[in-house]
């Protein structure tokens, strides 16, 4: 993983995205000669990794900064792709492949999961404050031990994973939120 001074992430995704066009590539050369099972296959070792690969740290990074890896991987889903798709969307649900917006929010889910059942280590027991701590009202988002919304007014502070990961784990059905074994699955 890259950094720069500023936290932009743009290092890194130039990285990535070096990484990226050269196994799209291999992908572009492939599909004429193999089948789309293993063109999933060469996907996953050589695309999926590298976007999966700490996108808690770095998906937050400014849209201008992920479009270009989005772009990437829609070529590569594109060169997949069955004939008879008429839109992007439905590749991605066929092959069972999560767009890298999806991959950053499930990211983020499964850290506020191994936040609110205490699989983190402890110097991340006070990073997010419960809403039943700043109202003592019974509703229901107090009622699930949701964090609280924090109020920003930056993009970077919108970007932030305390902002993220309040709105995501808000959005996460409440059963789900109270099961201790969750599946992350895809």
């Amino acid at each position: 993983m890259l950094l720069d001074n500023k936290l932009s992430w743009k290092l890194h995704v130039h990285k990535v995205k070096t990484q990226l066009i050269r196994a799209c590539g291999v992908l572009t050369k492939l599909k004429h000669y193999t089948t789309q099972s293993v063109l999933k296959g060469v996907y996953n070792s050589l695309i999926h990794h590298y976007l999966n690969y700490s996108i808690l740290n770095w998906g937050r990074a400014s849209n201008a900064t992920i479009q270009l890896l989005i772009k990437i991987q829609n070529n590569a889903i594109k060169t997949m792709k069955p004939t008879n798709t008429k839109s992007l969307e439905e590749p991605f649900q066929h092959l069972d492949i999560l767009s890298l917006p999806k991959m950053y929010t499930l990211s983020v889910g499964k850290f506020m999961h191994s936040y609110h059942n205490k699989l983190l280590p402890n110097h991340f027991d006070e990073f997010f404050i419960p809403i039943s701590s700043i109202h003592y009202h019974s509703t229901r988002l107090a009622t699930f031990n949701n964090p609280f919304l924090p109020n920003v007014n930056s993009s970077s502070g919108k970007c932030s994973l305390t902002f993220v990961g309040s709105k995501v784990w808000s959005s996460i059905p409440n059963d789900s939120k109270s099961s201790t074994a969750f599946i992350y699955g895809k």
